[in-house]
Order: C-alpha cells, then structure tokens, then sequence
C-alpha cells in the first residue's frame, strides 16, 4: 500500500509540479515559474543576501580548498576541483557579487561588466542567475517526485518501444524530454545527468538525449515570443520548434558518435525494459513503478537532491555567470560576431532575404551560442516578419548557449568538451537552417507571415 502511495501520488505531485500550468495573478505558467515570480516578487532582498553569501562561500572556500584536503569526503568532492575550474568559480563568484553590489561603479572598465546588457544580464534583478538560482534549488529538490518514485519506469516500459524504433534512446526520456520542453532544458540535461549515472542510459543514449531534446521551456519561449511580435501565433511559433527538435533528433540518433559509446557509467549494470512472457505491457510496466517505488527511501531521495543542490550552487552557477558575462561582452563590445558569421550572409541573401535583413540574420544565427536572449536582442528591429520568426525559432533548436545550458552539458559525467558543445551548436544550425526555410516559406504562403 505505500509503494502504491509512492508511485501514484509522489509521480503525480512531480507531473504537476514541473508539466501543469497554473494560473495564478492572471498568468499561467508552471509552478517553477511561479515560484520564481513569488521569491523575486515578495522577497528579492532577502533573496539576494541569500545569493551573495552564497557566492562567498564558493570563491572562500574553493581558495581554501586549493590549498586544504579536509577529513570529509563530501566537503572535498564538493570544494576541490581543477585549476581551470577554480579560476572559472572563483571569477564567476567574484563578478556575481560585483555586479549585484555595484562594486567599481566609478571605474570606467567597470561598466563594460556593470552593463546592463553583460553582467547585469547574468545577475541582479531579472538576471539570468537570480533565475536559476531559485529554479535549480526548487527543481533539484522536486526532482525525485519525478524521477525516483517509479513514473520514469512506467513511462519507459509504455513508451519504450516507438521511442527505440524513433530515436534509439530508452522509453525512460520521455520524461527528460517533457521537463525540457514544458519545464526547463537545464532541469532536462540534470534528469538525464542523474539517469545516466543511474543506469538508465549509456554513454551514447544519455548524449543523444541531452543534446536532442534539453531545449530551453516553454515559459521561455513565450517570453522571447512576445519580444519578437508572435505571441498571436505562440502555438504555431513552439510548434515549429518542436517539429524541427524531434527531426534533429532523429537524425542525431543515426550519427556514428565514436566518442559516446554504448557503454555504462562506472560499470552500472543497465536497466532493462524487457516485457516478461505472460505479463501484459501495462501489467509489466505498473509492477516495474512499485518496485522502483519499494526501492527507494523518501527521505534519501530528498537527502540526495539536497547533496546535489550544493554541488550546483558551488560547480555550476558560478561558472555560468563567468562563462556567460564573458561571452555577452564579447558579444556587446566587439564585432567579433559579425565577423564569424560574415559567410551566413550571403547564405540568407541568397535563399530569399534582403541583404540588409541578411546582415542583421546572420550575426543573431551564432550570437545563440553566447546566450539564448542574444538572437531576440539582434533581430528585434528587423522589418521582416520571416526573419524574426527563422532566427526566433533557431534560436531555441541550436539548444547550446554557453551562459547556461552548453556550460552545464559540459559539467555533466556524460563527457562532453567545450569542443563538443560547439560541435553540436554547429551541427544543430546547419541542419535547421533548410528546414527552418521550408517552415518559414510554408507560413509565409499560408499568408501567417510576411518576408
């Protein structure tokens, strides 16, 4: 009777909690988006402190940890990494309190990372990291209800079957998938990090998962939506997006991958779906959840969620902010983008755009890989409808943008390198750029949108 209670009700407070919108204040959302709106609404100060000390935690104790081994194995794993990423932690806990408290405000090379549209950006109010913040700690905390109940199990028995036929990955990332698409994709990559770790995926499964369907929510989709004038069309606008996700997905599953094998981690003994002879397919997977349910303790579950919280807060989030305000000054005050991306624009004129609306495509098509605001920020003012929708839209199937997501693809046991992300982000946008044209021509036709 408790598995039962476990499965059913835990599983169903988890699809709630990450997949349900609510609507409350006249705005309907998830409860993680929510919850983020109530924290940044009633208690931003308060909040605040809570991240500023936060980050002096992680810049102290990652200095002392560089010189200090403590009897604690928990502390050490927590605290003690490579010297790349104690400069990354360390810089990125540094520039969060800096912006946030308004250091070197009198310094003019201050300002380049007191921008509004650099540092200011990644932290403060309405920053991408006051953002993750709370989703991350909230998220991580709800995660089992989700994960480690017995719901991943049911659904991967089920589903098991179309989704190896599709995109040869378990059934079990049905749920990745759906925490990605109307939740959030790094809540995405971090189910599909712990599932891997688990054994519920190998190597090559959990790769083609996190970088298929980890894209960035629906909540913030419609975000970018209104910004570029579609909110009308929202549905029309995230369904494109996951027209084009699911065929780059199924093309990714068919690439060789030789350096993400069909391998276990650390010697994991895999998870089968196998439906035993006799039991019907419902009967197997219901029996698998109960089991999965029986198995687990909910006071470890959440104990473990906590444990990796901490290991965000401390390996994460201060990477991000060095890696994204880096790379969003790079963006704002150097025309380095335009330059690489000088060849798209003869792409663009070429398939159909003015070349003045080319010029302004091109720099947004790689601008994605600094951060997932950046293309809506570039082709904002464009006159033509069809572009803002293409880069729009491209914008959220690339799926990697360093500030965020690309920095924890490479954060996780899955074996990613920055190499890899860039790889993938490149991948991704050229096979989107003709398929995107197609959409983009078809709804122009259909008179939904104008060049």
């Amino acid at each position: 009777m408790v598995n039962k209670f476990k499965f059913i009700f835990l599983s169903f407070l988890g699809f709630v909690f990450f997949l349900v919108p609510f609507e409350i204040a006249g705005e309907s959302s998830i409860m993680i988006s929510h919850t983020v709106n109530f924290v940044t609404g009633n208690f931003f100060d308060l909040f605040i402190l809570f991240t500023r000390l936060c980050a002096w935690i992680v810049m102290i104790g990652t200095v002392i940890f560089t010189f200090y081994t403590s009897q604690n194995k928990y502390l050490n794993a927590v605290f003690k990494t490579s010297p790349f990423n104690i400069f990354l932690r360390v810089a990125g806990s540094f520039l969060y309190l800096m912006v946030v408290n308004g250091w070197f405000e009198q310094a003019g090379i201050a300002q380049v990372i007191l921008d509004g549209d650099t540092g200011g950006l990644m932290a403060g109010e309405g920053g991408l990291l006051t953002t993750l913040y709370i989703t991350f700690f909230v998220g991580i905390l709800a995660l089992p209800l989700l994960t480690h109940f017995g719901v991943v199990e049911f659904l991967g028995v089920l589903l098991g079957p179309v989704v190896v036929k599709v995109f040869k990955v378990p059934g079990y990332s049905t749920i990745d998938a759906i925490a990605s698409f109307v939740g959030d994709g790094t809540i995405g990559i971090v189910v599909t990090d712990t599932q891997y770790q688990r054994g519920y995926y190998s190597k090559r499964e959990a790769y083609v998962i996190a970088t298929s369907f980890s894209v960035v929510g629906i909540a913030f989709a419609a975000a970018v939506a209104q910004e570029l004038g579609f909110s009308a069309i929202f549905p029309i606008f995230y369904g494109s997006i996951i027209v084009v996700t699911l065929i780059l997905a199924f093309i990714t599953a068919r690439l060789p991958l030789k350096k993400f094998p069909q391998t276990y981690y650390e010697g994991k003994t895999p998870k089968e779906t196998e439906i035993p002879e006799g039991k019907s397919i419902w009967k197997h997977a219901y029996d698998s959840a109960i089991e999965q349910a029986d198995s687990t303790s909910v006071g470890e579950a959440f104990k473990e969620a906590f444990k990796n919280i901490v290991n965000i807060y401390v390996s994460f989030l201060p990477v991000i902010m060095a890696i994204g305000t880096i790379s969003l000054i790079i963006a704002e005050y150097t025309p380095f983008f335009a330059f690489i991306s000088a060849p798209l624009v003869y792409v663009y004129d070429f398939i159909g755009f003015s070349t003045e609306v080319a010029r302004q495509m091109a720099p947004a098509s790689v601008a994605g890989f600094a951060d997932m605001y950046l293309p809506a920020l570039f082709i904002t003012e464009s006159a033509s409808e069809a572009s803002r929708f293409f880069i729009g839209v491209l914008a959220f199937t690339q799926l990697v943008f360093m500030s965020e997501t690309g920095m924890i693809l490479v954060k996780t046991k899955i074996g990613l390198n920055f190499w890899d992300v860039l790889k993938v982000f490149l991948f991704r946008t050229i096979i989107s750029i003709p398929i995107l044209l197609a959409i983009t021509n078809l709804l122009a036709y259909l008179g939904i949108i104008s060049f």
